[in-house]
């Protein structure tokens, strides 16, 4: 009786040895899941943009930086993103790229926020002259940094996930008809976007608000007259096709930024690992989407001018100073209208100011 009262006591003590393993097993695995373990997700992602197919910042900008993250999301994580290009407006159209995101029409978009006016009243501020104004990669950086530091900016697109910003550079005034002098250029038509409007204004010109895209039809029904802009665009847009002139003026602002910006609730369907990936390949992209416009903005030059003979006009010193004499109030008034509007613009544009400066000593030579 007692040897079978003991061998019923091992049983138990067995059984119950082997229930607290089994349990201790199964808190084991939730640790893990919650530590990080996440079940493979096959992501694909549509992407809009007014940039046609063949421009530069798509062939060497969107389409490397989405390759890059592709590559090490299968490289890094047990997920694959995939990303489909919707070019040239084909999905959603160049003023309506951000809305269209923030609303899920796609799950990703490039455009130029001044594309949808009043919307994004203070990123408008790096559009003004008084600035350096070096190169795209100093603009570029000047913007994406303002951002970061700014929660007043950070407000202007609480609707979707930033991916991040960069910039044009400064603009110059491509035409039809030679512009030696502030006499030349009045009354013409000029394509604007955002703060340049008030430079042309300034100048004598009438800004016409017109999607990039939209120019080549424009210039070449003569419904405008030129515009102001980076000179990549005589290239990448063809526009060299259809102007003869360029007149240098990188002090008279121009710096239109661009943003890329994902749909909020895509981005928070993301996995964390995918997220971060995300985080530090947006962040290396500033840097080469400012040296890529840099780049082209001298290739465009160098393109119109070999290829469709066009002159490039250097204002002499005292057409220049006539110049900024109309366009240096242009800032304190535009500080005053957004302050006007309850809108911290004098913070900005010191913010602004500031970041130009430090961008400029470290970037300011480059590509020339």
């Amino acid at each position: 009786m007692l040897k079978r009262k003991i061998k019923l006591l091992v049983l138990v003590l067995t059984i119950g040895v082997l229930l607290f393993a089994a349990g201790c097993g199964e808190e084991g695995q939730a640790t893990d899941v919650e530590a990080g373990e996440e079940n493979p997700q096959n992501l694909n992602l549509q992407f809009a943009t007014f940039w046609p197919a063949v421009d530069f910042q798509v062939t060497a900008g969107h389409e490397v930086w989405a390759e890059e993250i592709s590559e090490r999301v299968a490289a890094e994580t047990p997920h694959t993103v995939n990303f489909d290009f919707h070019y040239q407006g084909s999905l959603l159209g160049p003023t309506e790229i951000y809305e269209g995101v923030a609303s899920g029409a796609a799950d990703l978009g490039s455009t130029a926020p001044m594309y949808t006016m009043g919307m994004f009243p203070l990123t408008m501020g790096l559009e003004l002259p008084g600035y350096n104004n070096d190169n795209a990669l100093v603009a570029s950086l000047t913007m994406h940094e303002a951002w970061k530091q700014s929660a007043d900016l950070q407000a202007e697109y609480g609707d979707v996930e930033v991916m991040f910003f960069w910039a044009t550079g400064p603009g110059d005034f491509i035409t039809n008809r030679p512009i030696r002098n502030l006499e030349d250029l009045s009354g013409q038509q000029i394509r604007a976007a955002g703060g340049s409007a008030l430079a042309i204004t300034a100048l004598g010109g009438t800004p016409v608000s017109l999607p990039m895209s939209d120019s080549y039809v424009a210039l070449d029904n003569g419904n405008v007259d030129g515009l102001l802009g980076p000179t990549d665009t005589l290239e990448g847009f063809r526009l060299a096709e259809v102007t003869q002139y360029i007149t240098k003026t990188p002090f008279v602002g121009y710096n239109v930024v661009f943003a890329k910006v994902m749909n909020r609730e895509t981005w928070n369907s993301l996995p964390p690992s995918v997220q971060e990936i995300f985080n530090e390949v947006n962040e290396k992209y500033v840097v080469e989407y400012g040296k890529l416009r840099t780049d082209y903005t001298v290739e465009g030059q160098q393109f119109a001018v070999e290829d469709f003979g066009h002159e490039v006009i250097e204002l002499e010193e005292n057409e220049l100073q006539r110049w900024l004499e109309k366009i240096m109030p242009i800032p304190q008034q535009w500080v005053a209208d957004t302050e006007a509007d309850g809108l911290p613009g004098q913070q900005i544009y010191d913010l602004f100011v500031e970041l130009d400066a430090i961008y400029s000593d470290e970037y300011g030579d480059y590509a020339k």
